[in-house]
């Protein structure tokens, strides 16, 4: 039994798939697979069992598992703080995040962090998944806080965390809008409707696919900035689209001024969250630590 094996069984009941679970951690279904297998089988109880809905805890599983997460919070405790008490826990920590981790978890997971270690100079950057990605190639920055997508190459230099965090899309519209009442939406669907544009990079590619195939949207216009953009759909000028990060604690959403419609192709995919650092970084406790942060104050 080790705190790995923890972690896995952690991963698979908060994505309930070991297929998802396994690509958050970055590892192979079999290995994940077999890891707990081998719990189940040193405790003697099967902790999950796969049904239509996924992998899903058993009977057995219902009881044992909070016992693993209260272990793993205090495995987590436990190291804070232990770093909190040691010396080497100085100097300066280089963060670039995306603006979805920015304006949710990373601000509770930074105030936690100073509180705890206020000797630590930590300066945060907000940039782009790609930019991020080549930041930390060219160790200009420390950790990389971003969506790990396909095509980023990983190679053994590279050391991925997982934050066990992870978001899917919907279209935000006014409540009073029609397409409120739908279940769920298509592009098509939303073709002919004004239209405002989050200017990031992920849907800016996703869109352009689109627009090259089926022709373009009614774009009204686009923003950088979420509170413009959540304003402007809760004013009925248009409607966009959004992750489900994002819609966390939205004031629009919790007074009901605007809803949230799933969406289809090309958004209908979840994004995997992840830490990146460079393997070979004198900083390498002070970034697990910060790391750590992030995963317990999602």
């Amino acid at each position: 039994m080790n705190f790995e094996q923890l972690q896995y069984i952690k991963a698979v009941l908060e994505y309930e798939s070991i297929t998802h679970a396994s690509e958050a951690l970055h590892i192979s279904q079999s290995a994940l697979s077999q890891s707990i297998a081998s719990f189940e089988k040193e405790i003697e109880h099967k902790l999950f069992i796969r049904s239509r809905s996924g992998t899903i805890p058993t009977e057995n599983g219902k009881k044992l598992i909070p016992i693993i997460l209260e272990i793993l919070e205090s495995e987590s405790k436990l190291r804070q703080t232990a770093n909190s008490l040691s010396a080497t826990l100085r100097g300066t920590l280089k963060i670039a995040t995306t603006p979805s981790l920015f304006m949710t978890v990373v601000p509770r997971a930074l105030s936690s962090f100073r509180k705890d270690y206020p000797q630590i100079e930590v300066s945060i950057i907000e940039a782009e998944n790609d930019e991020i990605f080549h930041l930390v190639q060219k160790k200009e920055i420390d950790i990389g806080l971003f969506s790990l997508m396909d095509y980023h190459k990983i190679d053994s230099s590279m050391e991925v965390y997982s934050l066990f965090l992870s978001s899917s899309f919907k279209v935000i519209v006014p409540i009073d809008s029609k397409l409120a009442f739908r279940e769920s939406l298509t592009l098509e669907d939303i073709q002919d409707s004004p239209f405002i544009l989050f200017d990031r990079e992920f849907y800016n590619v996703n869109i352009e696919r689109f627009e090259a195939s089926q022709g373009p949207l009614n774009i009204l216009f686009t923003t950088k900035n979420p509170s413009v953009l959540f304003r402007s759909v809760s004013a009925g000028l248009g409607i966009s689209i959004a992750s489900d990060l994002m819609l966390q604690d939205d004031p629009y959403i919790q007074t009901k001024t605007i809803t949230a419609v799933p969406i289809g192709y090309p958004f209908n995919d979840e994004i995997q969250f992840a830490g990146l650092a460079n393997k070979n970084n004198e900083k390498k406790q002070l970034t697990e630590t910060f790391i750590s942060y992030i995963r317990n104050n999602k």
